[in-house]
């Protein structure tokens, strides 16, 4: 049976990742050995080595080995060991599909200088290029939720920790040199053991290209920096300034990354007594009646259990393909597991259709989401600024609730599945960018502002960089932008669970009460607007391209229930570490 399609939340100006996780889209044949709970390292070690395996990644701490198998047959061989109760090929994810506008200039470079005001200058700045947005400031998030109150208490404690599993960080970036600890994290893409068993040339034609420690790609910056960037006087600091980050590497510039490089990343984190918080902006989907989707999923599953265990929270995108993802109890490879994230069965199951495309590939019908519906990740949505007022040049837009704040972003995945939601900033119209044209941007506040790593490629591709998408700029050197997602979302709501830990440290190691917490102090008065994917409108895009399948649009008739679009609520910081 083939395997689905996964999608990757690191969106960068709408630019979501995808992937097959066929044997075939794992261009190195890695491997992942599963062992008896009680085996030890070494057991492990001489198990895969004399089935004729190099091992590339230790994750014995949730009794698991990853390897690269030297001749065929290898998980055969393997499989007669005593020890050994599975092995499965890695799927890859890898980077395809958009919701971009082609096209468009790229935004000037500024001229920029420190100063002494907190929040910093471009946080309260009400313009960019002469647009702005309903909440009058560019770093409209924070005020969405009630940051400034929190800042009266705390900005963050520096023995709080948050680990970022994402493309890296720019160490060199003035809103992280300070803020990154240089004694966690790492680059978990296993480039030397791959280079030494199929060359440069292989890993670099297979498309991997980013080896290096660091940012190529400039969203792991982002996120790092709307988590904790410094309060510096300089360009927008974030949410929880006071506290810091770790980098942790699992994606590689326009590649993606494996599972088991995420997992290794999360282990690694989880390990330290000094990680509290872990974020992961990625999204993927699993097929839990294939025998290697459900080792998958348990591989992330046991990771999850191991970081819990070590009283680490862990929060995940929800992810960006706008489908219904609910709250199940289901048996995944033979194991009963409850509170999972699947994929609704309905048509609420289908994904956002991009027009002139055909309906199979976003047919996620009944799929488990990774890492978000993994039983105890806390799952957050995105919400958006407002929903913009459209020109009558654009047919789909909406006509109705014009102004309303705080709607469930038109891309953000929505359900019973959802704990919280945050602010990941959403194109000015709340449609898809094929339905709102040019006029439907990012900048001026419209998308969340964050800083970019300048040499990545959502600054360094004509693209992604253009003002129509990531806007990307350079404000004395440095590299800042606008990016949309849950990918987004997922930092804010982080970033408030720092603040809550620096004001409440008995929360420290504790993370069903972190979330208790958050659930039940988040704002509760919003009103949602927005409707799923609509099966029956097959209206052409703006540009005229056909939309024969159906759900390319937008249902505004139809408003999706307040739990299922916010979980327990809007994340709040001041209730959260006064309340």
């Amino acid at each position: 049976m083939k395997r689905p399609t996964l999608l990757l939340a690191a969106i960068a100006a709408a630019i979501a990742y995808s992937g097959s996780a066929t044997a075939a889209g794992n261009p190195f044949g890695v491997t992942v050995v599963r062992f008896a709970h009680g085996t030890t390292s070494a057991e492990m070690h001489s198990a895969v080595t004399s089935a004729g395996a190099v091992v590339v990644a230790d994750l014995s701490a949730i009794d698991a080995l990853v390897v690269v198998p030297r001749s065929d047959g290898f998980i055969a061989r393997v499989g007669q060991q005593p020890a050994v109760t599975y092995a499965f090929q890695d799927a890859l994810l890898a980077s395809e599909r958009s919701d971009s506008l082609s096209g468009g200039t790229k935004a000037p470079d500024v001229d920029g200088s420190a100063g002494t005001s907190f929040p910093d200058p471009w946080h309260e700045l009400p313009s960019f290029l002469g647009v702005t947005n309903p909440e009058g400031i560019l770093q409209l998030d924070d005020n969405r939720m009630n940051v400034p109150a929190a800042w009266t208490r705390t900005r963050g404690d520096r023995d709080v920790v948050v680990a970022v599993l994402d493309t890296g960080a720019d160490p060199q970036h003035r809103e992280l040199k300070d803020v990154l600890d240089p004694a966690l994290g790492g680059n978990f893409i296993p480039c030397d053991d791959l280079k030494a068993l199929f060359g440069l040339g292989y890993i670099a034609r297979a498309g991997l290209r980013d080896c290096r420690d660091g940012d190529f790609e400039g969203h792991g910056t982002w996120v790092a920096s709307r988590i904790a960037g410094a309060a510096n006087g300089f360009a927008s600091n974030g949410v929880a300034p006071g506290v810091r980050v770790a980098s942790y590497k699992v994606l590689g510039a326009g590649f993606g990354g494996l599972t088991s490089w995420i997992v290794s990343g999360l282990v690694s984190a989880c390990s330290s007594t000094r990680v509290d918080v872990v974020n992961m902006s990625i999204e993927g989907y699993l097929n839990p009646a294939d025998e290697f989707d459900a080792g998958d999923y348990l591989l992330v599953t046991d990771a999850v259990s191991y970081c819990r265990e070590h009283g680490v929270a862990v929060f995940a995108a929800a992810g960006n393909a706008h489908v219904r993802v609910d709250r199940v109890n289901v048996r995944v490879g033979g194991r009963r597991l409850e509170g999972v994230g699947r994929v609704a069965t309905g048509s609420d199951g289908i994904a956002s259709v991009t027009p002139g495309a055909p309906l199979a590939a976003f047919d996620l019908r009944g799929l488990l989401e990774v890492p978000a519906g993994i039983p105890g990740v806390t799952m957050v949505s995105s919400t958006a600024n407002a929903i913009g007022s459209a020109p009558a040049s654009v047919p789909l837009r909406w006509r109705d609730h014009v102004g309303a704040r705080d709607q469930l972003a038109y891309y953000s995945n929505y359900g019973s599945r959802i704990d919280l939601a945050a602010p990941g900033g959403a194109r000015r119209y709340e449609i898809p960018a094929y339905d709102g044209g040019e006029g439907d941007i990012l900048y001026g506040g419209w998308g969340s502002f964050g800083a970019l790593a300048s040499q990545g490629l959502v600054c360094t591709d004509p693209f992604t960089s253009s003002l129509f998408n990531s806007a990307c700029f350079k404000l004395a050197g440095q590299g800042f932008g606008w990016l949309q997602g849950t990918s987004m979302s997922t930092p804010n709501a982080a970033g408030v669970a720092a603040l809550a830990l620096s004001a409440r440290p008995e929360l420290r190691g504790r993370p069903d009460a972190l979330l208790s917490r958050l659930q039940r102090t988040a704002r509760r008065s919003l009103v949602n607007y927005m409707g799923p994917n609509d099966p029956a409108n097959t209206a052409p895009s703006l540009a005229g391209t056909p939309c024969a399948a159906g759900f390319c649009h937008i249902d505004q008739t139809r408003p999706i229930a307040f739990s299922d679009a916010y979980g327990a609520g809007l994340v709040d910081a001041g209730a959260a570490v006064d309340g």
